[in-house]
């Protein structure tokens, strides 16, 4: 009977693991809420629900400190397989969390009325998001950054205070470029070979 019970309860645990596997391997990619629940050299263990997630050194942002029990905003980079199991990695760096940040605080991306470009970002300092508007009439600048700033307020206290600059998306290299280097006053723009300019 122990003997029996042993095998049932392995069969359990590896069907569960199984089932975990699959459902954060369709998650790849997206955001996650999730509770830091302890603290081991530089790996953080956060609990997104079912499992618990791995946040490594590289994936942190620099600067950012982490407690147990505080909630955090991730993204889901890949599920591994190892000996133990599988692993879901996770990430505060991700260019693409700040799209997934965005998506959930300003309803035009998510309906797809403003779309998101491009992304620059050097972690816990600066980003740069380029939005182009898909509808006559929506300023997608606007739109991302809501009233007196509430919506891009609420995506940089989730950074941490890392500055978002939002700028608008040109077909042409040298509009963009331009776009993207405001404040400061562009004269002339020279798109050169090998994605380079001199500005």
């Amino acid at each position: 009977a122990q003997t029996a019970k042993q095998v049932i309860l392995q069969k359990i645990r590896e069907a569960e693991k199984e089932t975990i596997s699959l459902e954060y391997r369709s998650k790849e990619g997206e955001s996650v809420s999730g509770i830091v629940q302890r603290i081991e050299g530089h790996t953080v263990f956060v609990d997104i629900g079912k499992t618990l997630g791995i946040l490594n050194r590289d994936e942190q942002i620099p600067g950012e400190f982490y407690r147990p029990s505080q909630r955090l905003k991730l993204y889901i980079m890949k599920v591994e397989d190892t000996p133990k199991g599988s692993v879901v990695i996770l990430s505060r760096a991700y260019p693409k969390l700040i799209s997934k940040l965005f998506e959930l605080e300003v309803p035009e991306i998510a309906s797809g009325t403003v779309v998101i470009k491009a992304i620059a970002r050097e972690p816990g300092f600066r980003t740069k998001i380029a939005v182009v508007s898909n509808e006559e009439g929506v300023d997608p600048i606007g739109a991302c950054v809501g009233q007196r700033g509430t919506r891009i307020m609420a995506v940089i206290n989730e950074l941490g205070g890392e500055k978002i600059d939002v700028i608008q998306w040109e077909e042409k290299p040298e509009k963009f470029i331009a776009n993207a280097l405001a404040p400061a006053k562009i004269v002339n723009v020279e798109v050169q070979e090998k994605n380079t300019a001199v500005v």
